[in-house]
């Protein structure tokens, strides 16, 4: 009986009655995250979309064997260089790229020509780049302020719950423009040795510093009720500092939260960048980024004219010049909130097991 006993799979205990094993906060996390079949589809539809701007473009870019920013004379047509539709074959008289035919299969972008499919991959690569480093910047800068502001209190908390509610007063849009025209052209040279765009970092450098006041204000509500835990308490007692009480019994707690408030200041911080770019005072003209494809956008969104090449013969309607951007920045916008909503509900500590 020993042997049999001590020889029992995993999931029994020595009488050989069947228990359930403990599940880590991690994988009960995942269990409930799964449950969200709408966050997992969304999931994995955010991942397509990095892999296909960061992975995919350079690829595409060296088998088409032209890049985003090439033009091709023979890829707008009539005497008002309207652009080429879908899936189209232009000779390809482009300087520094190979002789013969090339492909577009989303057209052309505009009047210079370019390939529209690997410019909104490419200005998928801009937008997502922004997205990451501001929210990044900003959830430091709000995790760093809200946990000084909630765990010391006093004058310190006044401080910053006073600038918080100060710069949430002003009109966002407002002030990163002002900033914007002001500080941020002066920076827009730095690229980190050629790793960004001109004018990447100084934008989302400009846009995490105004966005980092709902973070704090999350971050200082949830720490002012974690240090009256006991845990906290016992920590003093033991003669914890200040420093190692944060580090390791206060910024654990906060990691479900912060991560559920990035998805929703990315989400946020694109459509911005594209507010920006749309209103002109986004990245500089002739890079690539959603909200600058839908403002070089040739005619409305609304506008799904034929217009005619003079000779009566209609020119193929670029439906997807106007599309395609809206609908990639729309469906990364609805991926990051569905990810958000299931992260929210995931990490519900009433949800079920």
């Amino acid at each position: 009986m020993s042997d049999r006993l001590a020889d029992a799979p995993a999931g029994f205990d020595r009488s050989g009655a069947a228990f359930q094993a403990p599940i880590g906060d991690r994988a009960l996390v995942w269990r409930r995250f799964r449950r969200e079949r709408l966050a997992v589809a969304a999931l994995c539809g955010l991942i397509f979309i990095v892999f296909a701007c960061f992975v995919l473009e350079p690829i595409l870019a060296a088998v088409l064997g032209h890049g985003p920013d090439t033009p091709f004379q023979h890829a707008v047509r009539g005497i008002d260089h309207h652009p080429v539709g879908v899936w189209s074959w232009v000779p390809n008289d482009a300087l520094g790229v190979r002789h013969g035919n090339t492909f577009f299969l989303l057209g052309a972008d505009g009047p210079l020509g370019r390939d529209e499919l690997l410019r909104v991959l490419a200005g998928g690569q801009i937008s997502l780049e922004i997205a990451f480093i501001s929210t990044a910047l900003a959830l430091l800068i709000g995790v760093a302020l809200g946990t000084a502001a909630g765990y010391f209190g006093g004058i310190t908390d006044t401080v910053v719950s006073r600038t918080t509610e100060l710069f949430m007063s002003f009109p966002l849009l407002l002030l990163v423009i002002a900033l914007g025209q002001t500080t941020a052209q002066r920076f827009s040279a730095y690229t980190v040795h050629g790793l960004f765009e001109p004018g990447v970092l100084a934008l989302a450098v400009v846009i995490g510093l105004f966005c980092w006041f709902y973070p704090a204000r999350v971050v200082r509500t949830l720490v002012v009720s974690l240090r009256e835990q006991e845990f906290v308490e016992a920590a003093h007692m033991v003669g914890a500092r200040d420093r190692r009480v944060i580090r390791t019994h206060l910024l654990p707690h906060l990691t479900g939260p912060l991560i559920v408030w990035g998805t929703i200041v990315a989400a946020g911080v694109i459509v911005l960048e594209a507010s920006l770019s749309v209103l002109g005072f986004g990245l500089r003209l002739g890079t690539a980024s959603w909200g600058s494809l839908l403002a070089n956008t040739w005619g409305t969104l609304l506008n799904f004219s034929r217009p005619s090449n003079g000779d009566g013969l209609p020119y193929p309607a670029p439906t997807l010049l106007k599309v395609a951007p809206s609908l990639a920045l729309f469906v990364t916008v609805l991926c990051l909130a569905l990810i958000g909503d299931g992260l929210r509900s995931a990490l519900d500590p009433r949800g079920e097991t």
